[in-house]
């Protein structure tokens, strides 16, 4: 059976019923009850309210509800008409970007990739795996309370746009919980609800070395991983291995770490060395002026100490030289936005007068 919008409709497994305000995904609709709210239906638990049939078990059946995949050389009208609503695409996949982690992420990726710190920021929930995802979405309020704001399917590899913000709404968008159903037609184990937790500082988003590439979106973005299926709790598995009742645990989503860019120079698990001299950096730098060289080693040097930070290193020696001292004073200007650093000269006696020590500690809950 065909719903649109406008039917009107009974639930069957309970008394009520309303009205089809929005087509949600092929087997999921929102309908209007009496009293003015929308709920998520599947469309198997509705019948129209002038086709009501003698017995609704041998109405519905699950050949006539259920969805079958298309082959993989087709695009199915399923396909074609979810991707036509316009805020949701299918992500485009970059194998040489590496391998991030399959899940469930939150991206804000500005408008001008040139300018990273400047300009609109389109914000997406992207679901990087192989489960369709009924989500919720609530943010918090200064007042404390949660607003509701969002709700919707994203198929498999897909995207969906959220809402497109000016930098001074960053902050209306750094609180907030998902709600997630994962759902998949053939699969070994049945994952649990999520229900995860998100927040960070909206400075973050005015460091231009917060923007990282990923293999799902073209662009750069500030990435917060909602759920990583990898460590996402089953409810149960194959029959033989059945396991039910399982608490249902709560993630807090975090930001997706760099590449480890920091591991060239380490010299033991929580230690390393960076030689900032140019000549270390670069093999042809001839054709650079000074400030170029400069903005070059700033660059690397904030790098290094960002992954330094995600990978839990206690201390960075940067080697920067004597010189005319510029570069280890923008250094120390860059360091005074870490509260958790703190700086000492180097070891003359193992790298001489020009090398500083960045220490940095941890709290207790990562």
């Amino acid at each position: 059976m065909n719903f649109k919008v406008g039917d009107k409709v009974k639930f069957l497994n309970e008394s009520g019923g309303g009205e089809i305000k929005k087509i949600i995904s092929s087997n999921l609709v929102s309908v209007q009850i009496d009293d003015g709210f929308e709920i998520p239906t599947l469309i198997t638990e509705l019948i129209k309210v002038d086709e009501e049939p003698e017995t609704p078990k041998m109405m519905f059946t699950q050949q006539q509800f259920r969805r079958q995949p298309p082959a993989p050389t087709e695009t199915s009208d399923d396909d074609e008409n979810y991707y036509e609503e316009g805020r949701v695409s299918p992500l485009e996949i970059f194998r040489s970007r590496g391998d991030d982690k399959k899940g469930i992420y939150l991206a804000f990726v500005p408008h001008d990739q040139k300018w990273l710190l400047t300009g609109l920021l389109d914000i997406y929930l992207v679901n990087y795996s192989e489960y369709e995802a009924l989500f919720s979405l609530f943010l918090r309020k200064p007042n404390g309370a949660w607003e509701g704001v969002d709700y919707d399917v994203i198929k498999q590899n897909s995207k969906i746009l959220l809402d497109t913000i000016k930098r001074e709404e960053i902050e209306k968008w750094s609180y907030g919980i998902f709600q997630i159903l994962f759902h998949k037609d053939l699969s070994s184990k049945v994952l649990s609800p999520l229900s995860s937790v998100f927040s960070f500082k909206p400075t973050k988003l005015y460091h231009e070395n917060a923007y990282q590439n990923s293999v799902f979106i073209s662009g750069k973005a500030f990435l917060l991983i909602v759920c990583e299926l990898a460590l996402h709790p089953v409810v149960a598995v194959s029959e033989l291995n059945e396991k039910f009742d399982e608490e249902v645990l709560q993630q807090t989503a975090k930001m997706k770490k760099p590449e480890e860019f920091i591991n060239k120079h380490k010299t033991s698990p929580r230690e390393a060395v960076v030689d900032l001299h140019i000549e270390e950096l670069l093999d042809n730098y001839s054709k650079m002026t000074n400030h170029e060289i400069l903005n070059y080693q700033l660059n690397y040097f904030t790098k290094c100490l960002e992954s330094g930070v995600n990978n839990y290193l206690t201390k960075i020696t940067f080697i920067h030289g004597i010189g005319d001292g510029v570069l280890k004073a923008r250094m120390l200007e860059i360091l005074k936005e870490y509260d958790n650093v703190q700086t000492k000269d180097a070891s003359m006696h193992q790298f001489g007068y020009g090398a500083l020590d960045v220490l940095i500690w941890y709290s207790a809950q990562v």
